[in-house]
């Protein structure tokens, strides 16, 4: 595992997605794949910066596990508002787009464009935890 920590503010975001990428590319993903990979990563890291801290000043921890599978597992680890971005319930995406509510389709793409996904609380840290098979 090898981890990278930044402030959780959006300037963190392009670091923290080249960090990701060149992890991904040591394990021989695809660039479709890591292009994938890098918008749930940016999808999960933007909820921190904009929710996780409710306006104050915080850190994101970004850790990348191998796995045999083989797999990468993203982790993202803040020390926010306790949040499980997996409780939300899907969007409508049936629905006239006017007559949509705004927001949550981020977890809907997180759930979605992810092998495995999952939440968990430690102390007083949220961890998003997202895996990615390399197939």
């Amino acid at each position: 595992m090898i981890m990278k920590k930044l402030p959780a503010r959006v300037e963190s975001l392009h670091e923290l997605l080249t960090f990701i990428r060149a992890e991904a590319k040591k394990l021989g993903f695809s660039e479709s794949a890591i292009g994938r990979i890098e918008l749930v990563a940016e999808e999960a890291l933007v909820n921190v910066f904009v929710h996780g801290y409710a306006g104050e000043q915080g850190q994101v921890e970004v850790h990348c596990l191998v796995s045999d599978d083989p797999a990468l597992t993203v982790e993202v680890h803040d020390t926010g508002v306790a949040f499980n971005p997996l409780s939300l319930a899907d969007p409508d995406v049936q629905s006239d787009l006017t007559k949509r509510k705004i927001g949550g389709m981020g977890v809907f793409f997180i759930r979605k464009m992810t092998d495995r996904v999952a939440y968990r609380r430690e102390g007083n840290r949220n961890i998003l935890s997202m895996t990615f098979l390399n197939r």
